[in-house]
This record gives structure tokens, sequence and C-alpha cells, in this order.
């Protein structure tokens, strides 16, 4: 699996458990969505491709990071497969064509 996969699916694991996380681990796991879905976006508009997605859900999931303890294991749980799901479809933007 690629780094961006393994990502994905921490994503999609922690979503699934998110009862079990403490606040810490949730901040950090929202943080490296977001950094991985700019860095993303970035390479798809260096490359000269389409980046589809505005940067305001990112910014909606860096505030739900910034104020953690006040979100419910359910914002939580959504903010995460949201990330999971942006990141995979940057990531298949990003391919080089065949």
């Amino acid at each position: 699996m690629t780094v961006t996969t393994n990502l994905i699916v921490e994503f999609v694991r922690a979503a699934n458990s998110i009862p079990k996380l403490p606040q810490a681990e949730r901040r950090r796991l929202l943080e490296r969505g977001v950094t991985a879905s700019g860095a993303l976006r970035g390479l798809l508009v260096k490359t000269g491709k389409v980046a589809p997605f505005d940067e305001a859900a990112e910014r909606v999931i860096d505030d739900i990071a910034r104020n953690i303890d006040q979100m419910s294991d359910e914002t939580v749980s959504k903010a995460l497969l949201a990330l999971a799901a942006q990141i995979r479809t940057l990531r298949i933007l990003n391919r080089e064509p065949a």
C-alpha cells in the first residue's frame, strides 16, 4: 500500500473507533489530514491538473481540530471520513495517465 492509502485506512479505522481515541490523537489525525489534503491539492495545481476542491472543507476541519474538546464523537468521525474521501479523490486525480 502507498503512504496515501495507509493514511486513508488510518482515518477510516479511527472514525470507526472514535470513542476510544483521546482528544490529542483526534486533533493530530485531523491536522495530518488537512496537511495531506493541502499538499495533494498543491501537487495538482503544480502539475496543471484540475483541482476540484476549494479550501472551505479544510478550514472547517481545521476549526474542528482546534476546538476538539468541544466536538462530539460524531462530528470528529464525520470529519475524518470526509478527509479520507477527499484525500482518496485527490490521490486518484494525481495519477499519471496510462
